[in-house]
């Protein structure tokens, strides 16, 4: 199985691969609305440039059917006037037909997602093998510095393809019980994928989002940087500045893990 992406530069009429792989971060928790979208909107743009201001292209790539990331790219792109194309999307794509990759900025780029994908799934369910699908997409995409697989919150066959695809892991964890049990089931699950599909997996950490000043958000903290790696932590903020917030505290966070790569 093909886990990286090779970068691959022409000059005149030589073709020259760079044998140093893209890193491809599945983002993912089986808990919903642990902050897996908002993590992977944060930090693709937080990984667009590093601190000596070098520009790095990053692919985003939606693989929830429920197309959230895919419609935030859509409702910011509305608010200045530059409406983005939706169609075909990621489910096109694994269902054999060429992939579509769309440009959001010079070097931020996206596939969408659509309801769509919910059945590719179930065919690709029907397939054998059926985990390398995705893994076949990615290898046919042009070079990034970075790509990142916005993951559905189920153990389902798409996230089977994203575990299979993937170099990295970033596991998104609210102050909660259920994203708590979420996070390490996911955990078994990216333990389990390792162990058949993918030994090159290399979990990055967890991020605490929706953190707030209560001492069981600060007992989550802990029990996060003791057993998971924290990343770092991003507050719940509301109000007209919530957004430069949030990626306020998302760019320390890409810094790290740029400089863990």
């Amino acid at each position: 199985m093909d886990s990286y992406l090779y970068r691959k530069h022409t000059t005149m009429n030589v073709s020259i691969t760079v044998t140093s792989p893209t890193p491809i971060i599945a983002i993912c928790n089986h808990k919903g609305g642990s902050g897996k979208t908002t993590t992977a909107w944060n930090l693709a743009q937080a990984l667009n440039a590093d601190d000596a201001g070098h520009l790095r292209r990053v692919l985003l790539v939606d693989l929830d059917d429920q197309a959230t990331l895919t419609n935030r790219l859509a409702h910011q792109a509305a608010r200045i006037g530059s409406p983005i194309e939706t169609q075909p999307t990621i489910a096109d794509a694994l269902d054999g037909a060429p992939t579509t990759v769309y440009h959001y900025t010079p070097i931020l780029d996206y596939i969408p997602a659509d309801h769509r994908l919910a059945w590719v799934a179930a065919k690709m369910q029907a397939s054998s093998p059926n985990h390398a699908f995705l893994a076949r997409v990615l290898r046919h995409v042009e070079p990034y510095d970075y790509v990142l697989l916005d993951c559905p919150p189920s153990a389902g066959i798409i996230m089977i393809n994203a575990l299979a695809a993937c170099t990295h892991t970033v596991i998104p964890v609210t102050p909660t019980e259920e994203s708590w049990d979420g996070r390490q089931r996911m955990q078994n699950m990216i333990d389990e994928i390792a162990n058949v599909l993918n030994k090159q997996i290399t979990s990055l950490g967890a991020i605490l989002t929706m953190r707030s000043p209560r001492s069981k958000t600060q007992d989550y903290y802990e029990a996060l940087n003791a057993q998971a790696g924290l990343l770092g932590a991003v507050p719940h903020a509301v109000g007209l500045d919530a957004d430069q917030r949030i990626y306020a505290a998302y760019e320390p966070i890409a810094q790290r893990i740029a400089q863990s790569l």
